[in-house]
């Protein structure tokens, strides 16, 4: 994966006016940085892939760092996770920068974020820059995105205009699993008299006989959604994070994995939504905690974030930032062996 992945970059980026963004996880990005040595920025979704001892993130399966650990143990653990990634990835990825005639790695989570420039597609206030973070970290603030899918649907719109503002529940697209999650959304709504939107593409998780006060759409721009509802229970991932954050919408959290924790926490400590972990997610538990999220305080809070975020789109800040690193290429060409060592693999 990571030959044919190089190869392709290499055949782009060798244009005079390249330059190089991309995901830390995308190691052959960096690899092409070293060997071509052009610009290039590593882009962050979210702070919880920043590790930190100062300002540890909330981590899934219990592994987050206790807050009573002092400071050269926190340390220890970062090198206990680069030791598991020099085992399941930096070993491996060490015989491919030997074939470019590159030395080796052993801290594979430091050198996965570009030295030129790493972006996070987060505000400060959202996470704040830490002492131990690399110092070639930006942050740029929350990307407006909300897919190529035009205007929310009018059957959508009109539900909403219908009633009170409803609350909105969704585990994300990647959620094929989530029958028992809908089922408690229904009978969470029912206990409150309260409407609810049942976002998913995968129609046979939705409940049969949905009563008139539940609406399921299979997809919905939630910027343009999320203004519209009470309240917003979702995974914790960073898009829907963001978008309620921004839509002033406060929400409940119900992390799953990756950096769901991280953002559930981030959150919570913000004092704009509520999180459940997994042993407590009953369509009781549900209730009761909805019902603090729609109290007016709550709103008021969300409110106020949301009218100090307006304005901000954090890709057009990236992109400046993205051009004005353009301007300080200057390509180097692969040597002949390296080309040829690579080609022998």
């Amino acid at each position: 994966m990571i030959h044919r992945q190089y190869e392709a970059l290499v055949h782009v980026v060798r244009h005079a006016e390249s330059v190089l963004v991309a995901n830390p996880g995308v190691l052959a990005a960096r690899l092409v940085q070293e060997t071509l040595g052009i610009p290039m920025a590593s882009l962050l979704l979210q702070p919880g892939l920043v590790p930190s001892s100062v300002a540890p993130p909330e981590m899934p399966g219990g592994l987050t760092i206790p807050t009573w650990l002092p400071h050269p143990f926190r340390h220890l653990y970062w090198l206990a996770v680069d030791a598991a990634g020099y085992v399941l990835v930096a070993s491996s990825l060490n015989r491919v920068r030997r074939g470019l005639g590159l030395p080796p790695i052993r801290r594979l989570f430091r050198w996965w974020l570009s030295p030129d420039l790493v972006i996070g597609l987060f505000p400060s206030w959202y996470a704040a820059h830490q002492s131990d973070w690399p110092t070639q970290i930006r942050l740029a603030g929350f990307g407006r995105f909300d897919g190529m899918r035009g205007s929310l649907a009018e059957e959508v719109r009109q539900f909403c205009e219908d009633g009170p503002p409803p609350i909105l529940f969704t585990l994300g697209t990647g959620m094929t699993h989530a029958s028992g999650f809908f089922r408690s959304a229904v009978e969470a709504c029912h206990s409150l008299r309260a409407r609810g939107i049942l976002a998913t593409k995968y129609a046979d998780l939705i409940p049969t006989n949905l009563p008139p006060l539940i609406h399921h759409c299979p997809f919905a721009p939630f910027r343009q959604l999320l203004p519209l509802c009470a309240a917003v229970v979702h995974h914790g991932g960073v898009g829907t994070t963001a978008a309620a954050l921004e839509s002033g919408c406060p929400q409940l959290i119900l992390p799953l994995a990756w950096d769901q924790p991280d953002n559930a926490a981030r959150v919570a400590k913000l004092g704009l939504g509520l999180t459940l972990g997994p042993r407590c997610r009953t369509s009781e538990k549900l209730s009761h905690a909805l019902a603090q999220l729609v109290s007016q305080d709550m709103h008021n809070r969300c409110r106020a974030l949301a009218s100090r975020a307006k304005g901000e789109d954090g890709l057009e800040v990236a992109a400046d930032w993205v051009e004005d690193l353009a301007a300080t290429r200057n390509v180097k060409s692969v040597s002949g062996a390296s080309l040829e060592r690579w080609n022998r693999r």
